[in-house]
This record gives structure tokens, sequence and C-alpha cells, in this order.
């Protein structure tokens, strides 16, 4: 089951990292030396999206999804630790809230990032981001209760991972907009053999 978590992490990370390449090279896109960011450090970022009722690697087609009545809107703060050329690590603290039809709970996450700042097209600048951490969640509701009930008991504490893909402009590079996928799991087994929620979700970053 562990196995089965990290091929699908490494399944997440392959896919944003064989996606991002593969447009560089249909533009005529040339690495540039060094994209200088380091003065933003922090940043805070807002998110609402639906839940579909796949699994983890099904939000990677959203198109096919058969969504959930449930949704998220959420919010966070994130800080570099490490940055080195165009490459950044850090972490990151969220909170959410989840409301559904025979429901609603509060989510709370903690992550460490990495982001990688160096592909740019002309003014625009496009970021592979990916988060792993903790989540924790006040109660369950919609599909995500079925498959808790299907476990056997509620599990507050679950595994979160959020890989994403952010847009900005090189000349305001403190705000963006980027898609995320907000997931929650046992990470096959880790904590728990299920795979518990899965939102698409679309936000604003604002960095300084």
């Amino acid at each position: 089951m562990l196995r089965r978590f990290f091929l699908s992490v490494a399944v997440a990370v392959a896919m944003i990292q064989m996606a991002v390449p593969a447009l560089a090279q249909d533009s005529g896109y040339r690495y540039p030396e060094k994209t200088v960011l380091s003065a933003y450090d922090e940043a805070v970022f807002f998110f609402g999206g639906r839940f579909h009722t796949g699994w983890f690697v099904d939000s990677f087609h959203p198109w096919n999804a058969s969504w959930d009545d449930t949704y998220v809107l959420g919010a966070g703060y994130q800080r570099t630790w490490l940055d080195w050329k165009d490459l950044r690590i850090g972490g990151e603290v969220g909170v959410g809230g989840r409301f559904a039809p025979n429901g609603a709970s509060a989510e709370f996450w903690a992550a460490v990032f990495a982001r990688y700042d160096g592909y740019v097209f002309g003014n625009v600048r496009l970021t592979p981001m990916f988060s792993i951490g903790m989540s924790y969640a006040t109660g369950t509701q919609g599909f995500e209760q079925q498959r808790m009930t299907q476990w056997g008991h509620y599990q507050p504490f679950l595994i979160y991972l959020g890989p994403e893909i952010a847009l900005s402009l090189v000349d305001q590079p403190q705000w963006e907009v980027f898609t995320r996928f907000h997931h929650r799991s046992g990470g096959y087994g880790l904590l728990a053999d299920m795979d518990a929620s899965n939102a698409v979700t679309a936000g604003v970053r604002y960095k300084f």
C-alpha cells in the first residue's frame, strides 16, 4: 500500500514535469540563466473549488470527473526557506471550509512545498509547485463520508497533497493565479488504506 502512495506522488510530479517542458519546446522557449524572485519570500493565497468522486490521479483530467455536491473554500500562508536560482522550497499552513448538503466541516493543513520559477514565456511565468504534509478535518461529508464509512470509522488526520500550476507576469511577480488539486488520503496504508477526498480548485496568491 505504501508503495502505491509514493507511486501516485511520483506520477503527479512526473506529469507536471513532462507537461511544462513540452509547452516550452512548442513555443520556442529558451531557458533564462536566472529569474530573481528572492524579495518575495512570503505569500498569502485564497482558493475555491469542488470535490469529485474519483481518485487522486483523476484530478489531472477533470473534464472526465464525476463531481460531488461538495465544495471547498480555503486560505493559507507560505514562506520560502530555501531560494536557489529558480527553485524555491518552503512551508505553508492553511485553513478551509468544506460544504455539502449533508453538513460542513473545517480543515487545517501544514505542508512543505517545492516550486520552480524558471519557465518564462515573454512576460508570462509558468510555475509548477508540489506540496505534501498533514491535514486535519473536524468532520466529514459528501462522498468523503461514504469512503470513511466503508473504511470503518472517521479518520481526522490524513496526508495532504497539493500539486498546482501557477501563472504570473514577469513584471508583476507578486500576483499569481493558480489551479491546485486539493487531496486528503491515508497514504495507501501509511495512516489508513483510503483515498478520502479530491477537489479541483482555482485561486489567487499575493507574494511579498
